[in-house]
């Protein structure tokens, strides 16, 4: 009975969802149909045996109207089509069916006899009271209902007369070929009593293409040791299938199935599954071709693909045995196997394959097969720092592969980790100190010593262990703190790194912190000066703090607030100071101030106060000239303020060779007996540079004229 239902359900799913073309709820007379060049075939059915024993008396109303299509169906126009409403036959009626029926087709003729035994209406009507047992008396009856049902809807899938003689089966002739037409059925009683039972369908009145199912790519096909197999999904199109097999190159074909292949289904189950069919006691590599036919709704086989497939070989050779994996030499592992078990003639050889993981996926490491007769191999390109598991694969001509059980190799390590490397380390004001480390990458690392000393050349002491790596995921992070009131300016770190096999790493480079300075220069002392009418020299004694890095002098204008810097002064050798940029006849204090290379300066130094000179100058001469290649002489012409005319006036001349050599007192002359003045060039001489200056007969001076150079 179990089975019974399972078919009853898949058929009545795959009737009715083909019939849902229009509508959004589930219909209780299910329709389908089918166009011919000069008619349209309906099929139909009530979706339960109540519904369907109701119908049996009543009758089937089937209308017919043309498809417009910006109206709804239910606003079209419908006529009742010839014949309708449509009854089961009457035993007359059966008879002469049978009379006319080809006797050829035993199938349509059985199928037809057992459902005019099943279609009689009074067998519907329980002989006996079916409350006398109670609830097992309705159980049977209820079973038996469905079984009748299962039948006829059976009896209606397989034969054209029976579906007719049922009134499950129509075809309206009344149609032209190319129009659309739209049909509606609902059961034989008012209209206004069901209209919710009412159902649609949309079909066009063409020829029809008994292919239109054919498509060889549905066919999944697996090719297995003296069988093949295959599969192709569920559709509404059909219900069951046969099958055909040619062993002669498709010449000609015997059918496999006795009858169409069902596929089961629970009540009430609506995901789609596959059909499936095996055949086997094949001989291997021989081509067998297939068809496969599906039965339809409307009582025919039609053609869904055609296939050939071929059975294979499919048994593997005998797993070998991994003996041993041995890590050999520092650089190859050497794996050792056997062939246990019966003899493979169709052996073709070994893989051999290497995981990190023994449940992982195994990667090819032998280049090609190996052949049969070996049962040893050199692997040199392992995982040095990581784990290793290997497999030997036996593989016989025709693909098949066996495999042995995964071996595990120890290996001897003797490798030390890469030189750490520092990224960065800092000290702050309080002796805090932050190194950071760029991670290892080695799979088998496991920490660093942290080393510290107070001098390069001292012996480091280990201060830290890091192992496990607990610091952190992308950089290791170092605490430590230092006192920063000792004699010993700065710091110095190392890192070594070890593995989980505690080898030792070469020492990172050291890092050298210097301690933040809490204590400032002494402070730099003014020792001397000296003025004049241009500039005031300031002579100094730099501080005598080893980490002072800059004296600076200091001035301010007497009546200022703020000290300006004149001079930053970061060489001891520099004790002097020529402070050219004063006005004269103005006051000015001088001080000092050192800083180190902490930054702390210090106290700022005993001040002076200096009035520079009034300045007497007498206006500024211009010096011009030229240089006569022919004469090798330089020819200069002095220009002197008109002002100066009435006053006696001499002219100091000034020249070097060159901006690095010392200028020397050339020549003295009388301004009112030359305004100008030649010099004899020497030989091998490329410039010379020339600068004047005026004094008068109070010995009052001018500046010196604008630097001037002669390209000899």
């Amino acid at each position: 009975m179990k089975k019974l239902l399972f078919i009853l359900s898949f058929l009545l799913i795959s009737f009715i969802s083909k019939s849902q073309n229009d509508t959004t709820n589930k219909p209780s007379i299910a329709i389908v149909a089918r166009s011919y060049a000069d008619h349209i075939v309906l099929r139909y059915f009530a979706t339960s045996p109540s519904l369907f024993n109701k119908a049996n008396k009543e009758g089937y109303v089937i209308e017919r109207a043309t498809y417009k299509a910006s109206i709804p169906f239910e606003k079209l126009l419908f006529t009742s089509i010839k014949g309708s409403p449509f009854k089961h036959w009457n035993d007359t009626q059966w008879e002469a069916a049978f009379k006319q029926s080809d006797k050829s087709d035993s199938n349509n003729i059985k199928m037809a006899g057992f459902a005019m035994a099943l279609s009689d209406s009074n067998g519907t009507i329980a002989k006996s009271d079916i409350l006398e047992n109670g609830l097992k008396s309705l159980k049977e009856e209820r079973d038996k209902q469905d079984m009748k049902f299962a039948y006829i809807l059976i009896a209606a899938n397989r034969s054209k007369m029976a579906a007719e003689g049922l009134a499950l089966r129509v075809s309206d002739y009344d149609v032209v070929p190319g129009n659309e037409y739209v049909y509606r059925i609902r059961m034989n009683e008012p209209s206004e009593n069901n209209n919710e039972d009412i159902n649609y369908i949309r079909v066009k009145c063409q020829n029809f293409n008994e292919k239109y199912l054919v498509n060889n790519k549905t066919i999944s096909i697996v090719e297995g040791d003296e069988k093949v197999s295959f599969s192709f999904p569920e559709s509404k199109e059909y219900y069951a299938f046969t099958v055909e097999r040619s062993d002669d190159g498709g010449i000609t074909f015997k059918k496999l199935t006795s009858a169409p292949e069902l596929k089961l289904k629970p009540h009430g189950y609506k995901e789609k599954t596959d059909y499936g069919y095996s055949d086997s006691s094949l001989i291997n590599y021989k081509k067998y071709y297939y068809r496969v036919f599906v039965s339809t709704a409307f009582a025919d086989d039609l053609l869904l693909a055609e296939f050939m497939a071929m059975p294979r070989d499919k048994t593997p050779p005998p797993s070998p045995f991994l003996k041993s994996a041995t890590h050999i030499k520092p650089k190859q592992v050497q794996l050792v196997w056997e062939m246990d078990g019966e003899k493979a003639p169709d052996l073709k050889g070994f893989n051999v394959k290497r995981s990190d993981k023994i449940n992982g996926q195994y990667n090819l490491i032998s280049k090609s097969v190996l052949p049969k007769t070996t049962r040893n191999y050199i692997d040199e390109n392992f995982d040095a720092d990581g784990t290793n598991y290997y497999v030997v694969e036996a593989l016989d001509t025709d693909g098949n592969i066996s495999r042995s059980f995964p071996a595990y190799v120890t290996l001897i390590d003797s490798t030390p980790p890469a030189i750490p490397i520092i990224s960065s380390a800092i000290i702050d004001s309080v002796g805090k100190i932050i190194i950071k480390v760029k991670p290892n990458t080695e799979k088998d690392f496991m920490g660093y010593q942290v080393l510290k000393a107070n001098s390069k050349e001292h012996d480091f002491s280990v201060i830290e262990e890091t192992f496990k790596d607990s610091l952190g995921h992308t950089t290791f992070t170092i605490y430590d703190s230092t006192t920063l009131n000792t004699l010993t300016k700065n710091i110095y770190y190392k890192l070594v790194a070890f593995d989980y096999h505690f080898n030792q790493s070469k020492a990172s480079k050291i890092i050298e912190l210097k301690k933040r300075d809490t204590i400032p220069p002494v402070s730099p002392m003014i020792t001397d000066f000296s003025i004049n009418d241009t500039s005031v020299t300031i002579r100094f004694a730099n501080s005598s703090s080893e980490d002072a890095v800059q004296n600076i002098l200091l001035r301010k204008e007497i009546g200022k607030e703020k000290f300006d810097s004149v001079l930053f002064n970061t060489k001891t050798s520099v004790t002097a100071f020529n402070d050219t940029r004063i006005v004269a006849g103005k006051t000015y204090e001088y001080a000092m101030i050192a800083k180190d290379d902490g930054g702390l300066l210090s106290k700022i130094s005993n001040s002076i106060q200096l009035k520079t000179l009034l300045n007497n100058k007498i206006p500024t001469p211009v010096l011009k000239g030229t240089y006569d290649e022919k004469a090798k002489k330089v020819f200069l012409v002095f220009e002197i303020d008109k002002k100066l005319n009435s006053t006696k006036i001499k002219i100091e001349i000034y020249k070097r060779a060159d901006k690095k050599s010392r200028w020397v007192n050339l020549k003295t002359i009388n301004a009112d007996k030359s305004k100008t003045f030649s010099d004899e060039s020497i030989n091998g001489q490329k410039t010379m540079l020339y600068i004047i200056r005026l004094i008068d007969e109070k010995n009052n001076t001018s500046n010196f004229s604008k630097e001037l150079t002669i390209q000899l």
